[in-house]
């Protein structure tokens, strides 16, 4: 089969035939539209907002669903462009586009559920002409989970925990709640925690062994008071674990109560999950100055090494424990390196201990990656990976630990926005260092939706090779919402009660009784109980076939082009990406027959791209430069 050559527009018409039909509204046939035809380009007739409102189309759809939005725009000026893709009042997504040069047009897209009937999508202002817009429903994923956790030889325990997970995720939504606060009883001059039933008359404890207990936590029975359930899932965080003072009698005695009350949850058959709000060194700060940008090490007033620290900020520049611009070579010599190994180590030493007894975690370290708040976020994308790996292979590698559940936290950059089309996959560490995709969502609206948009970015960006959860959460997604959208959460986590979080208020009692007392939320009484969960023996997956292969040809100022070969004929689509991780074009979306395909890049500026293809559960990615 020859190569065929089409432009990228071409492209992305003939995608709108061959991919599920999607509906197609025009904005010169709207009643009252001004109609302005383009002759410079692809002679196309747009419509031009009479005002900052936009262009609003309505969209008639047959079923309940998330629904992909796209839409070309045209913008006739140089200056950055905001605007929003609006449906039924509610912004679906956000443009934020860099014209290439005068009369650029682009191509957007956004996810959006709408309700049967008549719907009302938004788009552009006064400064974009609008084209066109496309309505499709969005396709359910396929989901292809390794049998196995990627910890090589993983423990008993944590298999058990990887197969319960993986056994109910698209089916059943696990519950989960923080604990900030906690109560425990210590005795401060043999520098040790006193257990339930260890208390003497000489202790003076100023708790019973009942409000000690995982269940007696202000947030757990905080929690079984508004819904009438315990969750399944409670959430830890190493904290004090290192850092400045932890070594001290409260924090020491705050690390070890987790401990305690991890065993004692796992004894119930819950999960225990645990983050780490890391305080390097002697560093008693984890977060980075000012809003934004985040500056952090970068900020005015740091000085070098680890105690560097203002109020508010950390002055923690772990780029230095590597060698390069992208830290691609570890230097071992330096103290930021032996910094960073102490406290995994010594986290790495509590873990141990859970081990030793047969107990698995669900790991989530360096959370909310891109967003910039925590000093292991304000470096690159680059940089993040390998020190991700860095921990991953220090904690399982050189300590020897099997019985943690890896997650990544995707999160939101802010050099992007704050909205699900902000989320970052450039950090991802790799498909060989996480079993679950996570992200953090506080919803400003307490509207109890899905969050489909994120899910679905997740699914679009990150793949279908993991699991899916909601690592925190203020008001919970609703049940009800989560099936009709499709948006099956692993698990979510309320973040905590205490410490001036108030976080289970932002859900209704009733709803927290509706949800709990669903069977498809389960609750730390649906729970199998561990003696009776079956551990998945099966080896690692085998890997997927490769079906796509991508390569991108010498790319000049003439005849810029990009090749493609597929091996096997289904549904490609080919998305163009900056540096940084933001979608910047969609070139196609469709069914491919096997054979050699051309795709013109003469409209892109000039600059460094990565080119996406996914077909048949495949991703591949190539660098591009376009001179």
């Amino acid at each position: 089969m020859g190569c065929k050559t089409l432009t990228a527009f071409a492209i992305l018409s003939a995608a709108a035939l061959a991919f599920a039909a999607p509906t197609t509204y025009e904005a010169e046939n709207l009643a009252g539209a001004t109609v302005v035809e383009d002759a410079d380009y692809s002679g196309g007739k747009y419509a031009k907002p009479a005002d900052a409102s936009g262009i609003t189309f309505t969209v008639k759809v047959e079923e309940t669903a998330v629904y992909d939005i796209t839409t070309k725009v045209l913008i006739k000026q140089y200056d950055w462009i905001t605007s929003k893709i609006v449906v039924n009042g509610v912004e679906a997504g956000s443009m934020l586009t860099t014209p290439r040069n005068c009369d650029s047009s682009y191509v957007i897209a956004a996810s959006a559920k709408m309700k049967v009937g008549e719907n009302q999508i938004t788009v552009g202002n006064q400064a974009i002409g609008v084209d066109y817009i496309t309505v499709e429903r969005h396709p359910d994923p396929e989901f292809k989970i390794s049998a196995a956790p990627v910890t090589p030889n993983a423990s008993e325990s944590a298999r058990k925990v990887y197969s319960f997970l993986r056994e109910n995720f698209g089916k059943k939504t696990i519950s989960g709640m923080m604990i900030s606060d906690q109560n425990f009883n210590y005795n401060y001059g043999d520098m040790k925690i006193i257990p339930p039933g260890g208390c003497t008359p000489a202790d003076s404890c100023k708790y019973t062994d009942e409000q000690v207990s995982w269940k007696g936590q202000t947030d757990i029975a905080e929690f079984y008071k508004r819904s009438g359930h315990y969750p399944a899932i409670g959430g830890f965080d190493m904290l004090f674990a290192a850092g400045g003072h932890h070594e001290e009698g409260w924090f020491k005695g705050y690390t070890e109560n987790n401990l305690l009350m991890t065993e004692d949850l796992w004894n119930m058959g819950g999960i225990p999950t645990y983050t780490w709000h890391w305080k390097v060194g002697e560093d008693t700060v984890f977060y980075t100055k000012d809003t934004y940008p985040m500056n952090g090490f970068n900020a005015s007033g740091c000085t070098e090494g680890v105690k560097g620290t203002s109020e508010s900020n950390t002055c923690f520049n772990y780029t230095k424990a590597f060698k390069g611009d992208k830290c691609a070579e570890i230097d071992e010599t330096s103290q930021e390196y032996k910094d960073i190994v102490a406290d995994v180590d010594i986290v790495s030493g509590y873990f141990k201990q859970l081990q030793e007894k047969g107990i698995a975690v669900v790991w989530r370290p360096l959370h909310e990656a891109s967003g910039g708040w925590f000093w292991w976020g304000t470096a690159s994308a680059e940089c993040y990976v390998q020190l991700y790996r860095l921990v991953f292979k220090r904690m399982v590698e050189t300590n020897k630990l099997n019985n943690l559940i890896w997650v990544w936290n995707i999160n939101t950059d802010p050099a992007f926005g704050y909205d699900y089309s902000a989320l970052n996959a450039a950090w991802y560490p790799g498909d060989d260092y996480v079993d679950i995709v996570a992200v953090d969502i506080y919803d400003p609206l307490n509207d109890h939706n899905s969050a489909a948009n994120y899910y679905n970015k997740i699914v679009s960006d990150v793949g279908t090779n993991k699991m899916i959860a909601l690592s925190e959460n203020g008001a919970i997604p609703d049940i009800d919402s989560i099936a009709e959208d499709k948006a099956y959460w692993s698990y979510w986590m309320t973040w905590s009660q205490t410490w001036s979080g108030n976080f289970l208020e932002k859900t209704p009692t009733d709803m927290w009784k509706r949800n709990l007392d669903d069977e498809r939320i389960i609750a730390l009484d649906n729970m199998p109980g561990w003696n009776n969960v079956v551990a998945d023996t099966s080896s690692q997956s085998a890997a997927i076939e490769p079906k796509v292969s991508i390569a991108a040809s010498k790319i000049s100022v003439v005849g810029k082009s990009l090749s493609l070969t597929t091996v096997k004929a289904g549904l490609v689509s080919v998305d163009v990406f900056g540096v940084t991780g933001k979608k910047v074009a969609t070139l196609y979306r469709g069914n491919l027959s096997a054979g050699s395909y051309a795709f013109s890049l003469a409209d892109m500026p000039k600059g460094r791209y990565i080119v996406r293809v996914k077909g048949a559960g495949l991703t591949a990615t190539q660098p591009v430069l376009i001179k």
